[in-house]
């Protein structure tokens, strides 16, 4: 009886010659499903680039966990010497930061000075190094950052000056190396020295610093936060990427939503047109209707055949939907045709990613839609009697 009902079912789909109207709206309810599944591949997978690119690279600028006094700590070695046992934390590192002024022989510029020590720093800067070397740092050497180089118009061994401190003095260092992490407001900023450097000529030679941590998981971190803060002093604080950057992942989270949303409703459309080819279908069928409940057929069954009906619809639309976003996905990736601007976005390719998880998703929401979109005209299907439907012809 199953194959029977499924017989039944792509029967009444319609042939492309002899029943062309019911062919064609069915086709249109596919192709409007392909292109709803499509366009929410392609949407998710540009929307997760940016967000996991982005993501990478403010790890990568960053410590995963930051413990700071006020706003230093004066024993942060013996601190830190603590937290290398515990669970989950794969490195440390100490550093400062102050805001000082840029100058070149043409420029003047606001910006951050950092002072560095400890193997997650000093690794930490070494994966975006991208021109010199990081040993210059330990000789009154200096790294910028690539926009900020370009902004002062210097490049590997010139000088720059660096106005700071109390009361302000000018210093000046020999660019030992240009890094570029990704991100422009840090690329833009930032100029970076040895943390015996920074403490000498900006702490008066007290040392004191912050403690940045590296962790094996970085979604861990809030955890793994929690018990740093019972190891430190209460007046220290303890701070974590997630929170630093709170307000950008949450936009970023805002705008996936709601293009989601929007896109969403492609797929609800498409589904309302399996309801009228469904419909249609009902009013165009009565006679088979009839004949099938003359001889035995159920209500349920009849209704079964038409969900069953948009379910195939809704197959074949997610089917179709599936290999052409994956192929545009395939194309994006494999051959970067769409270029952006660097100077704004920081890479020059779209960047597309997509998880089975978010792929499953939408299968289940095809589906679902399609099932929903599919009971009334079944409904409808099953309430017709045989007498009725067989009256007039």
């Amino acid at each position: 009886m199953n194959r029977c009902l499924f017989f039944l079912a792509r029967r009444f789909i319609g042939r492309r010659h002899k029943e062309s109207f019911i062919y064609f709206t069915s086709f249109v309810s596919v192709i409007g499903i392909a292109l709803g599944v499509a366009s929410l591949m392609i949407v998710l997978g540009v929307m997760n680039g940016f967000s996991n690119d982005l993501k990478r690279k403010i790890i990568g600028a960053q410590p995963h966990i930051v413990v700071e006094g006020n706003p230093y700590l004066t024993d942060y070695k013996k601190i830190a010497e603590h937290l290398k046992m515990m669970p989950g934390i794969t490195g440390t590192g100490y550093f400062a930061q102050t805001q000082i002024i840029y100058k070149s022989s043409q420029y003047l510029i606001g910006g951050y000075l950092r002072g560095i020590e400890g193997d997650s720093e000093i690794a930490c800067v070494k994966k975006f190094i991208k021109q010199g070397n990081l040993e210059g740092i330990y000789s009154d050497g200096i790294i910028l950052g690539s926009e900020l180089a370009k902004e002062l118009d210097i490049n590997v061994n010139d000088t720059v000056v660096i106005i700071g401190g109390i009361p302000p003095r000018e210093y000046s260092f020999k660019v030992a190396g240009i890094v570029e992490y990704g991100v422009y407001n840090v690329d833009v900023s930032t100029g970076i020295i040895s943390l015996e450097n920074f403490q000498k000529k900006f702490l008066s030679g007290r040392q004191m610093a912050s403690i940045g941590l590296t962790v094996n998981d970085i979604y861990h971190c809030e955890k793994i936060a929690e018990k740093v803060r019972n190891i430190v002093p209460a007046d220290a604080q303890v701070s974590t990427w997630i929170k630093k950057n709170k307000i950008l992942f949450a936009a970023l989270a805002l705008e996936k939503k709601a293009m989601l949303l929007i896109l969403a409703i492609i797929i609800i459309v498409a589904s309302f047109n399996i309801a009228s080819s469904l419909m249609m279908t009902v009013y165009r069928k009565i006679r088979e209707i009839g004949v099938l409940k003359a001889i035995g057929m159920t209500k349920s069954q009849i209704r079964a055949v038409f969900l069953i009906q948009g379910f195939l619809l809704g197959i074949r639309g997610l089917v179709y939907g599936l290999v052409l976003g994956g192929i545009i996905i395939w194309v994006l990736k494999r051959y970067n045709i769409v270029h952006l601007p660097e100077y704004i976005y920081s890479i020059s390719y779209l960047p597309v990613e997509i998880s089975g998880i978010e792929i499953f998703s939408i299968c289940a929401a095809v589906f679902i839609t399609t099932l929903v979109a599919s009971i009334f005209p079944a409904y409808r299907a099953g309430k017709l009697e045989p007498a009725a439907a067989l009256r007039y012809e």
